[in-house]
């Protein structure tokens, strides 16, 4: 055994592991394997750098057939070394004991592949869970207390990370959400789930008494996160800020916040600061109907400006640029 030169050289700088001469010829087929799949030599050195073992494989029996099982069902392109270098795993793993039977269930959820490819591209390592262990059972657990199926379909599309978690900790966070109200036919449940696993009991505590230090008691507390778990997610200084915003400057009444939860889902400096001044600007000059305030921050964004800047920029030219922020435009006078 001897350290060697492999013809590429940026791979054998990368590793500096010691080779067996006599394998030169299956290392540089791998190589070259990865390579007509769309891989880059920083990629290659990456992959093997994680996964030294893959120089081990054999590429018409293990490599082979499971690019070809990725690339049948979606993971084509770029996307086939993102997901790869993401989950080296995956190709350690046995491809009719594994990787299809797991590929199998999340479809049987999914329905289709685009949806199954949107979800292993947001969690690469869902193909390596077991279709028999924690991906099957904690499906079962949610369709044993009553979740429909579509929703659960939409929790894994969109969060994937969730349905792999360790069984006690889903078993756990089903039970605590069904005690704050939430039923498990209603949508909002399994975002309710998510965001209970989303953090530690010592993080959701923490949440729980900052919105108490804001003066909001459990019950208003949870009945926010019965109308939009997902407020909960927010760092203790998002919802600092965006409840001092609401309440001192916007001046929103305090249930206002508590029926628009989802009011702390949004940037205060990107979204919610700039128009508000669009607002008021629109109150001085009585152009704004008998519309709440907190409403028109919901507004999606084309139909904002559509509505409320465009609208008006006869009345107010400089309308546009105060909504961006244009300092000298803000100080000048709208009357």
């Amino acid at each position: 055994m001897h350290k060697l030169t492999l013809s590429d050289d940026v791979l054998a700088a990368a590793l500096e592991l010691r080779f067996d001469e006599k394998h030169i010829q299956q290392y540089e087929a791998i190589i070259g394997f990865l390579k007509s799949h769309g891989f880059e030599n920083s990629q290659i050195a990456k992959l093997v750098s994680r996964q030294p073992s893959i120089l081990q494989s054999k590429v018409s029996d293990n490599l082979k057939p499971k690019f070809e099982f990725l690339q049948e069902n979606g993971i084509v392109g770029s996307l086939l070394p993102k997901v790869i270098l993401s989950s080296p795993g995956i190709l350690l793993r046995s491809l009719d004991s594994q990787l299809k039977p797991s590929f199998r269930l999340i479809k049987e959820m999914l329905e289709t592949d685009e949806n199954v490819t949107a979800a292993i591209c947001r969690y690469t390592w869902l193909l390596t869970y077991s279709s028999k262990g924690t991906l099957r059972s904690n499906i079962d657990i949610l369709v044993s207390e009553g979740v429909p199926s579509r929703n659960i379909a939409k929790m894994i599309e969109l969060n994937p990370r969730t349905i792999v978690q360790n069984v006690d900790r889903i078993i756990d966070a089903v039970k605590r959400v069904k005690e704050l109200g939430v039923e498990p036919k209603d949508f909002k449940f399994v975002h309710a789930v998510t965001t209970v696993l989303s953090m530690s009991d010592s993080n959701w505590k923490k949440k729980i008494n900052v919105m108490k230090s804001l003066g909001w008691s459990e019950n208003e507390i949870f009945t926010a996160f019965k109308k939009f778990p997902p407020y909960l997610t927010c760092s203790e200084d998002k919802l600092r800020n965006v409840a001092d915003f609401c309440f001192n400057t916007a001046k929103l009444d305090p249930g206002t916040l508590i029926s628009y939860p989802v009011l702390f889902k949004y940037s205060v400096e990107k979204r919610l600061r700039p128009r508000y001044k669009v607002l008021e600007v629109l109150k001085v000059k009585n152009l704004l109907k008998n519309e709440k305030s907190a409403q028109l921050f919901f507004r999606g964004e084309r139909e904002f400006v559509e509505n409320y800047i465009v609208k008006h920029l006869d009345e107010i030219p400089n309308l546009m640029d105060i909504y961006r922020g244009n300092v000298a435009s803000e100080t000048k006078s709208v009357l």
